[in-house]
């Protein structure tokens, strides 16, 4: 499943980098492509204002009386102006282009050129485009002569018709080889990032898969765990109904055997509904003021007949009127987590110390019992569920592994810190840090 995920989500990622480069690469083209038609609308009326000029210089030149005999001064300084002439063209484009006058009849009259070196060798071929052009009722378009493109525009001013042909050929190769390079460039980069997108794919699930395990370990030790009292109140049943003419009270060991049990599941079950309720962000702190050296103090004394039962000693050094906000049943829940487990688990007639002082704006609450030494890479893995050191251990000596993934928990929601230390000596320490 979490492979399959990561082939999904490397595919989706490779997916969403295909349409960006592709976007990227469609807007460039279309940019250039605007920027052509652009420098082609500039083309044409740079044209129109060169033949249009060229027009109104020849109509001056036929009616413009001869010029009177220049002056000796004017003989004298060359540089003196006789007359102005004409003005040289200002070019607003550097494109080329082919201006053909019509005849109202629809022939050529006369074909005008940007210069005389882009003058065509195929000028018939020219005209009679633009002929035809003419011919239709189209104001532009495109067309190709001689392998070179053309785009074309209509013009009709003052009875007369001009088609202006402006030369594309070299902005459309151009464009089509920065076209190509783009693709390339575009395929180059998904090459390059289809690594990083497993990478990334790989960074995504790695929680999903951690979650995953650890949901799988938490079904399979919870089904373990509910397997054994399943297992007890069956058998103590068939032991029940085998001798169905006993009485109760005669039976009444394999009755306790089951409500022995049946108290271990139900208290099973719910530190399972209240670890998943804390999963689905369901538990809500009641926050209120309260006396947390009281609180602390009360647990002590609850579980002093605990400790006594085990053989061991409970010390308490609870610094007094330690006052905190928080979630006060969810606080004394955590310390009886803490004691008790420190009870469980020490060896011999050790003592449990708890204590409990506050450090500048912090409570610190501590609970040390001596018992076996506990290596590092085991005690990240204390607040695991179901976790437990002693792989051997049944539900009946050490607990179900829940108690510590819960008081885990409670510290979260508090804002707080629960860590575990163990020296070579045995001595074990659990330390909850919370603000007031």
């Amino acid at each position: 499943m979490i492979k399959k995920l990561r082939v999904r989500i490397t595919a989706v990622i490779m997916a969403g980098l295909t349409l960006l480069i592709a976007a990227v690469v469609i807007g460039i083209y279309l940019f250039m492509q605007r920027s052509e038609t652009e420098e082609t609308d500039k083309a044409v009326d740079s044209a129109l204002s060169a033949v249009i000029r060229e027009d109104f210089d020849k109509r001056a030149d036929d009616k413009k009386p001869e010029p009177p005999e220049a002056s000796e001064s004017s003989k004298r300084d060359p540089s003196f102006p006789v007359s102005p002439g004409r003005q040289p063209v200002k070019r607003q484009s550097s494109r080329n282009w082919i201006s053909v006058l019509l005849s109202s009849d629809g022939s050529v009259k006369e074909i005008a050129y940007s210069s005389s070196y882009n003058k065509p060798d195929n000028e018939d071929e020219i005209g009679t485009a633009a002929e035809n052009i003419a011919s239709q009722n189209s104001e532009n378009g495109y067309i190709r002569l001689s392998d070179v493109s053309y785009r074309y525009f209509i013009k009709k001013s003052g009875g007369r018709t001009r088609v202006i042909f402006i030369d594309r050929t070299n902005q459309i190769e151009t464009m089509g080889r920065l076209f190509i390079v783009i693709v390339f460039v575009g395929i180059v980069a998904l090459v390059v990032l289809f690594p990083i997108s497993v990478m990334v794919s790989g960074w995504i699930v790695k929680p999903i898969s951690r979650a995953w395990s650890s949901q799988k370990e938490f079904f399979a030790n919870a089904s373990h765990e509910l397997k054994t009292p399943l297992t007890v109140i069956s058998a103590n049943i068939d032991v029940i109904t085998s001798e169905p003419e006993k009485t109760v009270e005669e039976q009444d060991k394999w009755f306790e055997y089951i409500k022995s049990e049946t108290v271990k599941m139900s208290k099973l079950i719910n530190q399972m509904l209240y670890l998943s309720k804390d999963d689905r962000e369901e538990t809500e702190l009641l926050v209120s003021e309260f006396n947390a050296s009281e609180v602390i103090e009360s647990v002590c004394l609850a579980t002093e007949a605990l400790a006594f039962e085990n053989g061991h000693n409970l010390v308490t050094e609870i610094e007094p009127d330690i006052s905190c906000k928080g979630d006060k049943e969810m606080i004394e829940r955590l310390a009886n987590i803490l004691i008790d487990n420190a009870i469980r688990h020490s060896a011999g007639s050790g003592e449990v110390k708890v204590e409990l002082h506050r450090r500048k704006n912090r409570n610190i609450l501590t609970v040390t019992n001596m018992g076996e030494y506990i290596p590092p890479e085991e005690l990240s893995r204390l607040f695991d569920r179901f976790y437990r050191t002693d792989k051997s251990r049944t539900s009946s000596t050490g607990g179900f592994g829940l108690g510590l993934s819960i008081a885990k928990a409670i510290a979260e929601k508090h804002k707080g810190t629960l860590t575990a230390a163990s020296s070579p000596d045995g001595l074990t320490t659990f330390m909850f840090t919370w603000r007031e």
